[in-house]
């Protein structure tokens, strides 16, 4: 059974300075497909591509998403839309999100871009691995009985520039609604063990470097995952977005 964990440490900046004095002795937790492994919780489409996935993570951390759901009101599920990223993958989303600030401001140097970008992506290319390439890192949100997932991010879209700047876990500005929302996906994932990453209200870990310094531990459990030959192929064989007629 997973304790609830004490934070140490809550904040929207996590120095990769001192992220990367913890030392990783992973204890060799499988990798499993949380499709299967997981029934109890749904699993998105990628929401730039419209493809259906298959994604990863630790089986402890599969067995504490399940823990999570059983804390969540009658009828309301969790829907995960991101797990387990190999470094590829991370390079890319990393080099995606950089080119994205550089043209939303433009002429700022090299340094204030890395700085933007690392807010939300880790970077790949330090010393600690990116908490997703350790299928330690869940990005999810709640959806209600009727399936639609709850608002957390009002008065402003999710998914837009504006949504951003209340993408802090417990950010001003936000809607009662929102907040109460929040409030909900909280309690669920504290209660299973998951700590949360202040600057992002849906990103949640447990084993990887920033879980560790979060609650203050010398010694993180979780470094780079590797799938089976069999798993990496059922990843990248996800179908694809059915054509419109």
């Amino acid at each position: 059974m997973v304790a609830k964990t004490k934070i140490k440490r809550n904040s929207v900046v996590e120095p990769i300075s001192e992220i990367n004095q913890i030392k990783i002795i992973d204890n060799g937790d499988p990798m499993v497909e949380l499709n299967s492994y997981c029934p109890e919780i749904l699993i998105a489409k990628n929401w730039r591509t419209g493809k259906k996935q298959v994604l990863y993570a630790r089986k402890h951390v599969a067995d504490m998403l399940k823990k999570a759901v059983r804390s969540l009101p009658k009828g309301y599920k969790l829907t995960v839309f991101s797990a387990f990223r190999s470094l590829e993958d991370q390079i890319e989303i990393y080099n995606r999100s950089y080119r994205r600030f550089k043209r939303r401001h433009p002429g700022a140097p090299k340094s204030v871009l890395r700085r933007l970008t690392n807010r939300f992506v880790h970077p790949p290319d330090v010393k600690t691995p990116p908490g997703h390439s350790t299928g330690g890192c869940i990005d999810l949100t709640v959806v209600g009985p009727d399936r639609k997932e709850l608002n957390m991010t009002k008065p402003y879209k999710w998914r837009t520039p504006r949504s951003r700047g209340v993408s802090a876990t417990h950010a001003d500005g936000l809607h009662e609604e929102a907040q109460r929302n929040r409030k909900i996906l909280i309690g669920a994932m504290t209660q299973a063990g998951f700590t949360n990453y202040a600057g992002e209200w849906w990103h949640w870990s447990y084993g990887d470097s920033c879980w560790a310094w979060r609650i203050g531990r010398k010694t993180a459990i979780y470094g780079v995952a590797r799938l089976t030959n069999e798993q990496e192929k059922k990843r990248k064989s996800a179908p694809a977005k059915p054509k419109k007629r």
